[in-house]
């Protein structure tokens, strides 16, 4: 492998995959790309002021973020990182996003675009295998005869304690957390809401279903259904949602 490096980042050609890929931070502040010839072949020019933003040019693979001003996470944009870019070491920090949150940035954010096949590709992957295993699951088992006989009715089902359920439910929520308090993921210059907060609104009101009493989760409903009647109602209240959320967490303020 041949690598080129500089402050703040790291370059690198694989011959024998014909790959160009970089780094940029490192520990638990770090971002993967996979680049061009060309980017790499200016990367080390010393006319060029900002290696960085010529490497931020490339297909970002993994980002980690822990920069303290809000909770670490972690965003894996490729699956194949490692595979891409298998001379880096990232470190992940905080919570990874879950696959559906990471497609809805993508989607949401321009600099992400180059990211979009793949995930689409790989989304609908998913949804198929999915659905196989559904249509597995209906199928007709055949029955085991040493088995002792056992009616449906009589079946005990794995039944959720209820400070299971609602934890479950927190986490659906606060898992926005990150893209919540930036407000630019929140509309979609083309079509209005972006596909982040719909998905917000629904856990939110599946939460609310759960737990009519709870006034944290109420208030939060309360400021995103003016959004309808009232466009930007939402961002002149985000710090206010990003704080309920915060609220939410399990271990804050001793709860749960």
């Amino acid at each position: 492998m041949i690598f080129k490096t500089g402050n703040g980042w790291k370059c690198c050609y694989d011959p024998e995959t014909g790959l160009y890929t970089a780094e940029i931070g490192g520990g638990p502040n770090h971002d993967l790309f996979e680049i061009t010839k060309e980017i790499f072949d200016r990367v080390d020019d010393p006319d060029l002021e900002w290696p960085t933003r010529l490497i931020h040019e490339g297909r970002h693979l993994y980002m980690a973020v822990d920069d303290r001003c809000g909770p670490p996470y972690t965003v894996i944009l490729d699956s194949d990182y490692q595979k891409i870019c298998p001379w880096a070491k990232p470190m992940q920090s905080g919570t990874v996003w879950d696959e559906d949150l990471t497609d809805a940035a993508v989607e949401v954010f321009a600099s992400e675009a180059k990211n979009r096949p793949q995930r689409r590709a790989k989304r609908a992957a998913r949804e198929k295998k999915k659905a196989e295993e559904a249509a597995a699951q209906k199928e007709p088992q055949a029955a085991d005869p040493d088995a002792p006989w056992q009616s449906a009715a009589e079946t005990p089902a794995a039944a959720e304690t209820p400070a299971a359920a609602e934890t479950r439910d927190y986490r659906r929520l606060t898992r926005f957390l990150p893209v919540l308090e930036t407000d630019e993921t929140l509309y979609d210059a083309e079509n209005g809401c972006s596909e982040v907060l719909f998905r917000f609104a629904e856990d939110l009101d599946l939460a609310c279903e759960k737990e009519p009493d709870n006034e944290v989760l109420q208030r939060l409903k309360r400021i995103v259904d003016r959004e309808e009647t009232e466009p930007g109602f939402i961002v002149q209240h985000l710090q206010e949602i990003v704080g309920g959320l915060k609220a939410l967490e399990p271990g804050r303020n001793g709860e749960k």
